[in-house]
Order: structure tokens, then sequence, then C-alpha cells
């Protein structure tokens, strides 16, 4: 008798099914392919192949916040059509009511039934470490059958010590049948975010039963006085302490000699087959003071800021505006005074920069986002790391604009659209990440085309922060659709945008 073959919805490219046919049936496998060249939907045609084949049942995603929700559009888009009618699929949301909560503990039943559906659980790894329901119903799930277990933008174990790392490796990791993981790249800059990785997989990829040894075996350390205590006319009055410190790294080629069996990798520069624009969105999970400000603002049109002032919109596009403003992590009073607001936003930003290793353009909406945008990637990249292209750097832009164009340690465009989106050629971009983004269709799509160009050959990304549930997601609609807000906003139709 023949046996069954997994069809997808989409036939891989052509190095995707290379990375299929090199995991095939492996327990451990690690997916080191760039932003992009579709990681993802591999580990979903694995998963399918293996369901079919009857060597397991369950699928469990664990990834980062901002990530883990587009797997349920991932799931969608990659399943065979068979598998996508029987599949069970649960996504984990921090704080469910005791509705959600019941299905939720349905779900986990019907997981655990023998004769039932195969189940696919999406979860949140701060939510796992955070949340000990979350993290007993996680390894619960992988307890009750055979599964494969993917951790999304698996540097979120690269810290031997972290809380997270713990939770997974030391008592998650043993109930995963098989285990994958899905980075950008193994870190350059810090090799020894590999161990736990690879220890997640199975120790003996590497074969060191501790961080230690392993650092032991590949960093090269010396010891270093700290905490030295001066008084003022410069007298030793404490010794400090002695600790060890890495100050570089041997026999890389090594480990990647280690690794090379159990993983695949891929630029993106080396696919391509791959369709000269990739669109996706990457989530941001509002602070409290952006969900009070938010709410107060749709309800009543105008909010109270924890310092006073109060800030009003008349008109529904004014209001769209500012509930946008709110969203971003800033916002301006009636006396037109700014006032930032907390907000997860650029910190999703810098995560996603983690997974990529070229050059990148992101777009801002407002003067404010730039400056802080800006900030926070010279504070982790370093002084010079970033470029800007605005209103407020009329006599620098040029020179900047040369940084970036032919500085490999300038790897990032920060600009607006007004500034920076027309006649200006970034083709050295490979990735295009919309920081905010309104509902201009002029300005999105002179944007986009920045990074393209006559020769190239290497595939862009654009990827929008999105707050799910809140006006940015009605602005992308608009945008993705060429609907221009402010011709259709009339009358009552501003419900349908705005709440």
């Amino acid at each position: 008798m023949a046996e069954a073959v997994y069809t997808a919805s989409r036939r891989p490219y052509a190095h995707q099914q290379e990375a299929l046919d090199k995991m095939q049936g492996m327990e451990a496998f690690a997916l080191f392919m760039e932003m992009r060249t579709g990681k993802t939907k591999v580990t979903i045609d694995d998963y399918g192949r293996m369901e079919l084949a009857g060597k397991v049942k369950h699928l469990l995603v664990i990834a980062p916040g901002g990530v883990y929700r587009t797997w349920e559009g991932a799931l969608q888009d990659h399943l065979s059509a068979d598998l996508k009618k029987r599949l069970l699929v649960f996504t984990w949301e921090t704080g469910m009511g005791t509705k959600k909560k019941r299905a939720f503990e349905d779900f986990l039943a019907a997981a655990e039934d023998p004769n039932g559906p195969p189940c696919a659980l999406l979860i949140n790894v701060e939510a796992m470490t955070r949340v000990k329901y979350a993290g007993d119903s996680a390894i619960r799930f992988a307890r009750s059958a055979p599964n494969v277990t993917a951790i999304d933008e698996s540097t979120i174990i690269g810290n031997d010590g972290s809380a997270t790392t713990k939770f997974v490796n030391g008592k998650l990791a043993q109930h995963c049948t098989y285990r994958r993981i899905l980075s950008g790249l193994p870190n350059p800059t810090n090799p020894m975010s590999l161990y736990s990785q690879l220890e997640f997989l199975d120790w003996r990829i590497l074969g060191n039963r501790s961080f230690f040894s392993f650092r032991s075996r590949y960093a090269i350390m010396k010891d270093m006085v700290v905490d030295v205590k001066r008084d003022d006319a410069g007298n030793e009055l404490d010794a400090g302490r002695k600790i060890k410190v890495i100050t570089g790294y041997r026999d890389l080629d090594h480990l990647r000699r280690k690794i090379q069996p159990h993983s695949y990798r891929k630029l993106l520069s080396e696919c391509y087959d791959l369709p000269p624009k990739m669109y996706s969105i990457r989530e941001v999970k509002l602070t409290e003071e952006q969900e009070r400000l938010y709410s107060e603002m749709k309800l009543f049109f105008t909010t109270e800021l924890s310092t006073g002032q109060f800030v009003t919109a008349s008109v529904v596009i004014a209001q769209m505006i500012r509930l946008h403003q709110i969203l971003c992590g800033h916002t301006r009073d009636e006396e037109g005074n700014w006032h930032e607001i907390q907000e997860n936003r650029t910190g999703e930003l810098l995560a996603l920069l983690e997974e990529f290793t070229g050059k990148a353009i992101v777009w801002c909406s407002y003067d404010n986002d730039v400056q802080k945008v800006v900030k926070a990637l010279e504070k982790r990249y370093g002084a010079g790391s970033a470029a800007r292209f605005w209103g407020g750097n009329r006599s620098t832009r040029e020179e900047e604009e040369a940084r970036f164009l032919n500085d490999p340690e300038c790897r990032f465009m920060v600009a607006t659209a007004a500034a920076g989106g027309r006649g200006r050629t970034w083709m050295n971009a490979s990735l295009v990440v919309y920081y905010s983004c309104l509902n201009n269709l002029d300005h999105r799509a002179q944007s986009e085309e920045r990074a393209q160009g006559i020769g190239k050959t290497e595939s862009v990304g654009y990827v929008d922060l999105v707050a799910p549930g809140t006006v940015e997601e009605k602005f992308l609609h608009a945008i993705r659709n060429k609907i221009d807000l402010a011709a259709v906003v009339h009358g009552d139709s501003w419900r349908e945008w705005v709440v």
C-alpha cells in the first residue's frame, strides 16, 4: 500500500522543501532561517506530514507575545484542507474570563481524549512563566499525546539563567516529543545564547551537560574586579569582588560543525524564488495606562491625563488620530503640550529586529516616534547605528542618508513618510517596519517603494506593528483595501471605524 502524502495548501519553495527533507524524522531540529524565508511554513508542513503518518497528534507553539497570534493565520494558510478541518486550535489569552477559561478546559480535555481530534495550542512564552495556570496547562497539553513543540524566535530561551529558560528546559522539554527551535539566526554577537536553545532540543548535540562547561569550551574569559569603593581622596575602602567576564570566543567553527547536522540555515539573499513583497503583522500589547486612555477617548471623545490635562477630539478623523497617538505612546493636551505614555511598542520593535541582520527602514507617523525609536536603537546597537530622515533634521538628513547607504554600521533608517516617502532609493534595506502608520494611501504606497528598485533580487518584508482590536487595525484594513477614510467616514458610519 502506498504511503499517504501530506499535501499542504501551498507548495513549498525549493529551499523550504530542502529544509523539510533534512529535518524529516528528526526528534530535535533547529530552523536557523532568516526572517521571511518561511520557517513557520516549514514547521507546519513538518507537523502535518508527521500527523498524517501517525507519529504525532498535537502541535504546541511557544512564541513571544507579539508573535504567537500570527500562527493562527499561518495555520489557515499552510495546513492541508483535511487537517484544517480536523485540527482544534486554541490561542491562549492572559486574563481569560470564566467563559473563555471553560472553553480552554474543554480544549485540554479534548487533547487528553485518546479518541479526540488533533489539537494545536498557541501560547506566549511570557504567560507560561508569569501565570502558573498557563505553565501548568502547557505541560498538561504536552503530556497529553505525542506532539511537535516549536519555539518561535528561540532567542527567548537564550539566557541560561532566566526563569523562562529554566521553565522551558527544566520542566516542559521532557514532555515534548519532537522539538523544534525557530530563529532568524544563532546570535552571532553572543554564541553563548546558543547553549540553552540547543539544550531544549537535546543536550547531546553540543555534548555539554552545563552552561559553564560550554562557556569554558568556547569563551575566552578573564578575571575583573568590580565594586571597588574609594573615599574622596582616592583611598581604597573596599577591595570589591572578582568576576569572570567574556573577552572573546574560540573554536566557533567546531561549534558550527556540531550544530550543522541538526539544523538548517538559510539567508534571505539566497532565496531568489521568494516573492518580492511579503507582508506580516506584529502585535503590540497595550499598557494599562494606554488601555484606560484609549477606552475613555473612544467612549467619550475626551480623556483626562494622569497629569490632570484634558485632550479632546470633536471630529471623528481627529479622534481616530488621537486614538492612534495613544497607541504610539504619546498625545497632545488641549493646550498643545505633548505627553509621553508608557508603551510596549518600542520594545516590540527591538524584539523584532533581534531576528534580523541586514538593513531596515522604520517608518514613523510622528516626530515623537522618530526621536524615541532612534534613541532606543542607538542604545541597543550603538551610536551611529540609526540614521534619520524627518522634518527635524532638514540640514543634516542628506548626510544621514549617505551614512545609511554606505556605512555598514548604520543599519537603520528611521523616517517619516512625509519627509522620506518620495524620491529616495534605499534599496539596501530588505526589511521595512511600520512602527506607526496613519491612513494616508499616498504616503503608504510611496514609502513601500523606497526599498524597491530595478535590478533588486532580494525579497523585501513589510511588518506592521499593530495593537489588536483598535483603530490601528482599521487603518491597516483601509490601506490594504485602498479605502480613503476621509471619504467614507460620514454620518453614522463613523462607528464602524472607531468602535
